[in-house]
């Protein structure tokens, strides 16, 4: 997005897959700042607009007042990707970030390698491991919510067990995952340029129901291992989850199509 301040047009990012790893970072900052009552609506706003607009620690208040007229009329488009307005339990209005990539908006933290966009380069084992992490890391207790959200940090982004997690990967790796798993088990996704629907894969299919083991994602990996596809149940857990996604997705396409005949 294009924008005039400082009597100068300048390229700014227009939505979260457009920042940096750098402003990224800076972004988390400002809603975990936002988020622990630190920061307002106001400040937040003001910050993350200047910060978009190359102003550094400056704030745009802070130029002359003919800059700070040009600052003003640019905000809300700049913003308005990034930004929205809800009201709370409490009937009060507030602001809300936008953190909706599908990138991964920082691939390496501090030495640590996470997978690639759409979690590409995450094996199955992990995957599962994930999915079954994710739950905790809305829980109510903060004890178990912020042991989960370790978790899954060090699972996304290996960090050994007695290192540190660096902080941004606490946020972000959970936010990321569910971004991404939410895409996959809503609605179609694109995959090699072509549109598939991976949701049918969860969606129940009719008919006579079979009794609920309650293993879950394990079971589904017995069964994987049963057909020799990929291997033992070890080499499942190691083959690409997306590879392993496909997989499902063909057999429940060929069943649902089968009954359908």
């Amino acid at each position: 997005m294009r924008i005039l301040l400082r009597d100068r047009y300048i390229d700014v990012p227009a939505q979260p897959d457009e920042l940096t790893p750098e402003q990224y970072r800076y972004y988390v900052f400002l809603a975990s700042a936002y988020q622990a009552g630190d920061i307002s609506g106001d400040q937040l706003r003001c910050r993350l607009f200047s910060y978009l607009a190359g102003l550094g620690s400056l704030d745009y208040t802070m130029l002359i007042p003919e800059y700070v007229a040009q600052a003003e009329k640019a905000m809300p488009d700049v913003l308005a990707g990034f930004m929205r307005r809800s009201t709370g339990p409490d009937g009060r209005a507030k602001v809300e970030l936008q953190f909706g990539s599908c990138r991964n908006l920082l691939p390496e933290v501090d030495g640590y390698r996470g997978p690639l966009d759409w979690l590409h380069g995450l094996s199955y084992g992990d995957f599962v491991q994930c999915l079954t992490i994710l739950p905790d890391c809305s829980d109510q207790s903060d004890e178990v919510r912020a042991a989960a959200m370790e978790a899954m940090a060090r699972t996304l982004y290996k960090v050994p067990e007695g290192a540190g997690v660096p902080p941004v990967l606490l946020f972000h790796a959970p936010v990321f995952f569910a971004t991404v798993w939410n895409a996959i088990s809503s609605g179609p996704v694109t995959v090699n340029g072509r549109s598939i629907d991976l949701s049918i894969i969860f969606r129940s299919s009719g008919g006579e129901r079979r009794p609920d083991d309650r293993t879950g994602w394990i079971g589904i990996t017995f069964e994987i291992a049963k057909a020799n596809v990929f291997g033992n149940v070890r080499e499942v857990e190691a083959a690409g989850f997306w590879e392993v996604l496909l997989y499902l997705y063909k057999c429940k396409f060929e069943y649902l199509h089968e009954k359908k005949e």
